[in-house]
């Protein structure tokens, strides 16, 4: 490895090209996070040198420290073969977004320059952004090569010939709705009008005006992602000052500082990467990974573009509504798993990683568990890449479902009751069989009945990583027989609350006893009544979409505030009539599901419509029959009043549907 110490302006002195790798995550750089804050180090620097200059003219034998330095950070490089025609280029394996910035800087430099009284320093920064010469590949011009979700951005910025043709390309505003720009555009545009301040004599960190806490640079980010033609948000700029972007250029050049990493022959990249500790955004598990097994490929001498392209540039970008390439948000996502909340990729090799090692992982050791599996025998790069995006599919299906298909609703109603536990078996069980299989059928139906009639019942959920776990290792074991009949008989044989799949009985005294609304929570009780609903429909209604849990809502047929009412009254006047009804109310017989929720008025009103005196008191049977689609409601369309025998026998009428959509078989 051959360090060396290099300036901003140095790094794009030379006719070369920085590639950034097809399989390293795009430009993920915000405003907020990392441009911002460059720039206010380069504006400190380039302000102190303003002030040395102005001190050594007024007294040139003045004796001044040298001038301190900023450390931007290292960009580790490994040489690529030359060949003719090519302009000499390297990979960056380390610190492309650092990389990819300061070209975005020089280009805002080089246009900002383009306003000042005389052309030198545009002139002086025109080299710095394009490669000069004829090559054989056109796109050998460009300084930084980024991955494909990038180039046709960095093609249009490099080539533009002002901020204003950018924001034309790229505005923010398309009719009346709001598009957001591309990152690079976004950190182009606030460098551009950064320096367009500087000269004018503006900090960023000025207040906009006197009235108010906010910052330029904050009223700047602002218009950069609303404003089709994002400005400065002060008034009247004063003069542009030649004397203050030469203060800027010689800061770049002189107090700038960045160490490059140049790797020999006998260097790893891979160790590098994981080792170093960059400024930049925080790699996702994800990052590590891809760069983890095409550097592997590369090992082999196997080529990295083509895998990449097949198997794994899906993850990365995806193309617009213009056919444009840009980042795949989908996988960038952030979906929430227990109480906390990770982005999709990096959920899914969580949960990939435990299918394949069969090993209790934790998130934050996602890598190192990937990593261990991968060197845990020679696996074929191209094959192993084949499963993860088969795999891949399988996740989306279980985090994203859709349509009215028997896996969609199974994974509606897993990710409802927040089981994301059961996920590798699930990939296992979806790798095994084809989605038609009715032995695929079985089986999801056996894990739903058992997870349904444990939250029923309010048994444990503790356990449920051992459970699944264990139940992977039961699957995957050598000379394993058909999943579907091993799961089933690994689910029967578990005992003691803390894992059994509850029998009959005690489904039915839960079912009708438990005060679910407030011990199951309202989504989940949503969860198990939307299921009946779906297994009620008929044939002619099969295709008909029911809503989801979160655009439904539970309403208590009895109020919760029957007490305050006379409409409800009670048979008998035990002692315990009352608190017998309290629990009562909050069961099964008396929720029921609705897609908008009535009105409070209508919601404690009573069951019929009365009349009170001349006023007309709506009755909440008509309103629940009259604006719901779901047919679980027409069970109340012939009552005449809903007492506490009619919750019994409502919930008596529902469990006996749930013991047909959830069965539990007999034991062999």
């Amino acid at each position: 490895m051959n360090p060396d110490k290099t300036s901003a302006i140095a790094l794009f002195s030379a006719p070369r090209q920085y590639v950034i790798p097809v399989f390293q995550r795009g430009y993920v750089w915000t405003l907020e996070k990392q441009i911002a804050p460059l720039w206010a180090d380069l504006e400190e620097r380039a302000t102190h040198w303003l002030e040395r200059q102005a001190i050594l003219e007024s007294n040139p034998s003045t004796q001044l420290a040298p001038l301190r330095k900023h450390f931007l950070g290292s960009v580790v490089l490994a040489p690529i073969s030359n060949a003719f025609g090519r302009v000499t280029a390297y990979e960056v394996i380390d610190g492309q977004q650092r990389t990819t910035t300061l070209h975005l800087l020089i280009l805002a430099f080089r246009h900002a320059a383009g306003h000042l009284p005389v052309p030198d320093i545009a002139e002086m920064l025109e080299p710095l952004t394009q490669n000069g010469g004829t090559f054989k590949v056109t796109s050998d011009v460009h300084k930084v090569w980024p991955t494909k979700a990038g180039r046709e951005e960095i093609h249009f910025l490099d080539r533009a010939g002002s901020a204003t043709e950018i924001c034309s390309e790229f505005p923010a505003i398309k009719g009346r709705q709001r598009v957001e720009r591309p990152l690079m555009v976004q950190g182009y545009l606030y460098l551009y009008h950064a320096i367009r301040a500087f000269f004018a004599g503006l900090s960023m960190d000025d207040p906009r005006n006197a009235e108010t806490d906010q910052t330029i640079s904050d009223a700047l980010i602002h218009s950069v992602r609303r404003e089709n033609e994002p400005a400065l948000p002060v008034g009247e700029l004063a003069e542009f000052s030649t004397r203050r972007a030469e203060a800027l250029y010689m800061a770049l050049q002189d107090a700038v500082q960045i160490m490059t990493l140049t790797l020999e022959n006998e260097d790893d990249p891979q160790v590098i990467f994981e080792t170093l500790n960059a400024r930049g955004e925080p790699l996702l598990a994800s990052d590590l990974i891809r760069n983890f097994v095409f550097l592997d490929a590369a090992r082999r001498n196997q080529e990295v573009a083509p895998l990449y392209e097949q198997y794994w540039q899906g993850f990365d970008e995806e193309r617009d509504h213009n056919d444009k390439v840009t980042a795949n948000r989908y996988w960038r996502e952030k979906e929430r798993s227990g109480r906390i909340t990770y982005p999709r990729i990096d959920l899914f090799f969580y949960h990939y990683t435990i299918l394949r090692r069969k090993q209790e992982t934790k998130v934050s050791h996602v890598f190192q568990g990937f990593k261990e599996w991968w060197q845990s025998g020679n696996k074929n790069v191209a094959a192993e890449l084949a499963s993860i995006v088969t795999c891949s599919g399988y996740f989306k299906e279980l985090i994203s479902p859709e349509g009215t298909g028997f896996l969609a609703e199974f994974a509606r109603l897993v990710k409802v009751l927040d089981v994301s536990t059961l996920t590798p078996v699930y990939l296992f069980l979806r790798e095994h069989y084809q989605a038609d299989d009715p032995a695929l059928r079985q089986v999801l139906a056996d894990l739903a009945s058992y997870l349904v009639r444990r939250a029923v019942c309010g048994f444990t959920t503790k356990s449920y990583n051992r459970t699944f776990l264990r139940l992977l290792e039961v699957l995957t074991a050598p000379g394993a027989g058909d999943p579907a009949i091993e799961a089933r008989t690994y689910l029967l044989g578990l005992g003691g609350n803390s894992q059994c799949w509850p029998d009959d009985q005690d489904f039915a005294e839960y079912w009708h006893s438990r005060p679910v609304y407030n011990e199951l929570r309202p989504a989940k009780t949503a969860a198990v009544l939307r299921a009946l609903e779906v297994q009620g429909r008929g044939r002619k209604q099969e295709t008909e979409v029911v809503a989801t849990v979160d655009k439904l809502s539970v309403e208590h047929v009895l109020p919760q505030g029957w007490g305050n009412t006379s409409y409800y009254p009670l048979s008998n006047n035990h002692e315990d009539a009352v608190p017998r009804r309290n629990q009562l109310l909050q069961t099964f017989g008396n929720l029921t599901l609705l897609t908008q929720s009535l009105n409070s008025a209508v919601s404690n009103g009573p069951f019929l419509e009365q009349l009170d005196g001349e006023k007309i008191i709506p009755g909440k049977r008509n309103q629940i029959c009259g604006q719901s689609v779901l047919t679980m409601n027409a069970y109340f369309q012939n009552l005449v009043a809903w007492s506490d025998n009619d919750i019994r026998a409502r919930s008596e009428i529902l469990f006996q549907q749930a013991l047909l959509l959830w069965p539990k078989p007999p034991v062999t």
